[in-house]
């Protein structure tokens, strides 16, 4: 038998899948154009290849950096996670035409789930700029950095 707050308790744990409007809204308040950013799906990656992937919890730059560096990744995709109330900033990796987030799959339990894609880079892209962010994984705050060359995307410096 349930009270009312194990009721609200296991409400809170529900994933969201946040609307495209409250998405668009939130990277706008983010200084994003949210009209230019593409919603993508990021879907269940093989468990073998699941198995063989950089998952340190809670790390998906890092994660998904070596993911790319040792060829389990293709590009590294920096965007936001959109199935929790707030939008989170995330890299996730791209293989072929769809999008695997090892970090969040390895917690289990993985439902596909919409993303908001800011950016791709190739291995030698990203390593290139990881060298010029003091060797850190590019990440959100690493594109308002290099604003001029993502106006597509930022609607102005934060």
């Amino acid at each position: 038998m349930y009270n009312a707050c194990d009721f609200i308790h296991n409400a809170v744990l529900e994933v969201t899948q946040l609307t495209l409007e409250a998405i668009r809204e939130q990277l706008t308040e983010l200084n994003f154009n949210a009209e230019n950013i593409r919603m993508i799906t990021v879907e269940a990656m093989d468990d073998a290849l699941l198995e063989s992937c950089t998952t340190k919890e809670d790390e998906s730059f890092y994660n998904s950096y070596m993911n790319v560096i040792y060829q389990k990744g293709e590009r590294y995709v920096l965007g936001y996670r959109c199935n929790e109330e707030k939008i989170i900033d995330q890299a996730i990796i791209k293989i072929g035409d769809k999008y695997f987030d090892p970090t969040e799959q390895s917690k289990g339990d993985f439902k596909p789930y919409q993303f908001a894609f800011l950016t791709e880079f190739k291995v030698f892209d990203m390593m290139k700029n990881a060298k010029s962010n003091k060797d850190f994984p590019p990440d959100v705050d690493f594109l308002f950095t290099r604003a001029k060359h993502y106006k597509n995307i930022i609607n102005k410096a934060k």
